[in-house]
C-alpha cells in the first residue's frame, strides 16, 4: 500500500514511462530501510531511490525522488546536487556495483515494488540487476510489466539468481488481488501505449485510415458534445515565459518544448474519450500555429489531427479497445 502511495507521487511527471513506487524492508523486525519512485523519465527507476536510502546515500529516498522530478523548486538545491552525482555514478560504468554491492546482504530484506524491475539498460541500468547487487533477498511485484523489453524477464532473472519473488494476483488472497488491481491501474494507460494494438499488423497509419466521411464524423461528434457541454479538454498550461510575439510566430510553434506533463494528461485523455479538444491559446493564437502544434502531439501520441479551428486543436485516438466505430457511424449518417 505504501509502494502505491508513493508511486502516485509521480503519476502524472513520468510520460512516456509508467508511475512506480517502492519500499525496501528488513524482514526481521519489518522496519522500513528505504523508499522511492520514479520522479521523471531518464531519471533513476523507483528502486534505485529506495535502495539509496537504504544504503545510506541519501537520508530520505522519497526527498531525493522529488527534487528529481524538475518541478523548480530551489529549496532542496544541496539534495538536487549530490541526486544529480549520485545519479551520473549509477549511470557510469559499474557504478551500481559501486553504489549497492552487498550494501544489505546482511539482512533478511525485502523489496515491494509495484511494477516489476525492469532488466534491461536503456538510459539507466536495468533495477534487477541493482535488487540483486544490493543483497535484496525477496521481492514482491504488484504487476507484472508487459512491456516487451520485460514482460516477466525481470522476475525470471530474480528467481534465477536465488531470490524469492511473489507477484501479486497468483494467489487466492482477495487482499493481493485487491492490490495488485491498485498497482495496475497505476499504470493502465502505460500499458495501452505498449501493448500491440490489433491492426499493428497493418502498414497503413491511422492519418491514411481516416478519410473525409470519417472525420466529418469525428467533428459531428464533437459537435454534439459541444452542445451537451460533454467534450473533454486539455489546456495547453500557461507558460509565463512564452512572450505574445512568440504566439504569432510560427516558427516558434515549430520548436517551442511540448512538456511531457501535458503530453501525459492528453495521452490519458485520449485512452479514456478517444476524441480531445486541445486547447492552445496559451502558446499560439493563429490557426497556423495551432495546426503546427496540434501536428507535433498527434504525432508523438500517434493520434489523428481531425480539425483545427482558431487555437484549437481536435485529435483522435481509437481506444484500446475502440470505443467508437467510425464505419457504423458513417453508415448511420449515409442512411
Amino acid at each position: 500500500k505504501l509502494a502505491a502511495k508513493l508511486a502516485r507521487i509521480g503519476k502524472g511527471n513520468t510520460f512516456p514511462n509508467p508511475a512506480v513506487g517502492c519500499v525496501i524492508v528488513r524482514n526481521a523486525d519489518e522496519s522500513i530501510l528505504g523508499c522511492g519512485f520514479h520522479p521523471k523519465a531518464g531519471k533513476p527507476h523507483a528502486e534505485v531511490f529506495a535502495l539509496l536510502e537504504a544504503c545510506g546515500h541519501v537520508s530520505d529516498g522519497v526527498a531525493a525522488a522529488t527534487t528529481a522530478m524538475d518541478l523548480g523548486d530551489s529549496a532542496n538545491e544541496g539534495l538536487s546536487k549530490q541526486v544529480s552525482e549520485l545519479f551520473d555514478t549509477y549511470i557510469s560504468e559499474d557504478g551500481a556495483s559501486k553504489l549497492f554491492n552487498n550494501q544489505l546482504g546482511g539482512d533478511d530484506v525485502t523489496a515491494y515494488v509495484t511494477l516489476e524491475p525492469c532488466c534491461h539498460y536503456g538510459k539507466t541500468p536495468p533495477c534487477s540487476q541493482s535488487l540483486l547487487m544490493a543483497g535484496v533477498s525477496r521481492v514482491v511485484v504488484g504487476y507484472r510489466d508487459p512491456n516487451p523489453r520485460v514482460d516477466g524477464g525481470g522476475i525470471k532473472q530474480l528467481q534465477d539468481s536465488g531470490l524469492d519473488v511473489s507477484l501479486l494476483g497468483q494467489s487466492d488472497s482477495k487482499e493481493e488481488a485487491s492490490m495488485s488491481r491498485v498497482c495496475h491501474e497505476l499504470v493502465e494507460h502505460f500499458v495501452k501505449r505498449i501493448s500491440p494494438r490489433e491492426d499493428s499488423s497493418s502498414e497503413e497509419t491511422l492519418d491514411a485510415m481516416i478519410n473525409g466521411k470519417k472525420r466529418r464524423a469525428i467533428r459531428s461528434i464533437v459537435g454534439r458534445q459541444k452542445s451537451e457541454g460533454t467534450v473533454h479538454e486539455v489546456a495547453w498550461p500557461r507558460d509565463h515565459a512564452i512572450s505574445k510575439e512568440d504566439k504569432v510566430d510560427q516558427s516558434f510553434a515549430e520548436r517551442v518544448a511540448i512538456d511531457h506533463r501535458f503530453l501525459e494528461r492528453v495521452d490519458e485523455a485520449l485512452w479514456d474519450h478517444e476524441i480531445v479538444l486541445l486547447r492552445l491559446k496559451n502558446v499560439v493564437q493563429k490557426k497556423k500555429g495551432a495546426k503546427i502544434v496540434g501536428e507535433r502531439v498527434a504525432k508523438i501520441l500517434d493520434a489523428h489531427l481531425a480539425q483545427v479551428v482558431g487555437h484549437t486543436a481536435l485529435l483522435y485516438r481509437p481506444g484500446f479497445p475502440p470505443r467508437l466505430n467510425l464505419d457504423e457511424l458513417v453508415e448511420s449518417e449515409a442512411q
